[in-house]
């Protein structure tokens, strides 16, 4: 027996890229990790400088998967892929932020004795 499946309105391909939206994508995340290994071995910048550096590279290649191999946008009908992501994003932190809390104050607590 086949069954017939209605064809969404947003077509076949909705949430998918293109070949050249993922070399694109492919080509940025490169560029950003070969700058951050630059950044680091040519010691190009201040100890701080170098920190701050990374953590901006690595917030904009956070963004550049997001969009170009996630297909994550702020388009109005993926309103509920970016909640559900936001959330996920969340749940990661707290659980991160949360570990290094209790691992800080374990060991804070055991050189006190």
């Amino acid at each position: 027996m086949v069954e017939n499946h209605a064809v969404s309105s947003h077509g076949e391909d909705h949430g998918h890229g293109s070949i050249v939206s993922y070399i694109v994508g492919f080509i940025l995340s490169v560029v950003l990790t070969v700058a951050s290994f630059w950044i680091v071995l040519a010691h190009a910048l201040s100890n701080s400088a170098t920190v701050i550096a990374l953590g901006v590279l690595a917030v904009i290649q956070i963004f550049v998967q997001v969009s170009f191999f996630l297909h994550v946008s702020a388009a109005p009908e993926q309103r509920s892929e970016v909640v559900s992501f936001l959330f996920s994003v969340f749940v990661a932190l707290v659980i991160c932020f949360g570990t290094l809390f209790v691992m800080h104050n374990v060991g804070h607590l055991m050189m006190a004795r």
